[in-house]
């Protein structure tokens, strides 16, 4: 799945200009509830500003004049290192590995103009990994060294007992070329179907 599908369009984010007063963006982050916010220059995406970043920066470097002058500085100005956006066509497991690898809380993707169209959040992601992975149905783990070998084995006991495989995911542990095959299974007798499993001699969990 593209990133296009689920990020929230431009036209409904709320953002900072790089015009902006620090006193009006901080004020703008803690009125939308948020730790941070894009900044644009125009559509042209410039940066993340955060609140902690602006006290911390005070703190460090404008602590010998008032706040409150400090406060008047351009948001433009306060922008250092911009993070990197991404392109609509980004994949959510490149964004996913993004949020892994840092801090923020939310991705800006911008067009090959620089605009910003959107950004996507942490929890639309996870979102999208809790549908993939079919919250709701049974679960079953399969511990196998031939999983290639034995998935149409286990599609046929599910599929003579009525179940329907809503998800399958199979992961190398690591350990002597066990794998794992974890499935979401939708059915109603989820008992006999780990039952014929097991009968199979699956080594089901």
């Amino acid at each position: 799945m593209l990133v296009k599908a689920i990020m929230i369009p431009f036209f409904q984010l709320q953002c900072l200009s790089v015009d902006d007063t620090l006193d009006t963006a901080i004020k703008k982050i803690e009125n939308n509830r948020l730790l941070s916010l894009p900044v644009v220059d125009g559509k042209k995406f410039v940066g993340i500003l955060s609140k902690q970043y602006v006290f911390e920066m005070y703190f460090k470097e404008f602590s010998e004049i008032p706040r409150a002058v400090y406060l008047e500085k351009h948001v433009g100005d306060m922008i250092k290192t911009p993070i990197d956006p991404i392109r609509e066509d980004c994949t959510i497991e490149e964004a996913a590995a993004i949020f892994i690898n840092s801090k923020i809380r939310f991705i800006p993707i911008t067009d090959e103009e620089n605009r910003l169209i959107g950004i996507v959040t942490q929890q639309a992601i996870f979102k999208e990994y809790q549908k993939i992975f079919g919250q709701g149905y049974n679960p079953v783990t399969i511990y196998t060294y031939n999983a290639r070998g034995i998935l149409a084995t286990i599609s046929e006991i599910i599929a003579k007992d009525r179940g329907n495989i809503r998800n399958i995911v199979l992961r190398d542990t690591d350990v002597m070329g066990l794998q794992e095959v974890n499935m979401r299974i939708e059915c109603d007798n989820f008992p006999k179907i780990i039952s014929d499993l097991k009968k199979n001699g699956f080594n089901v969990h």
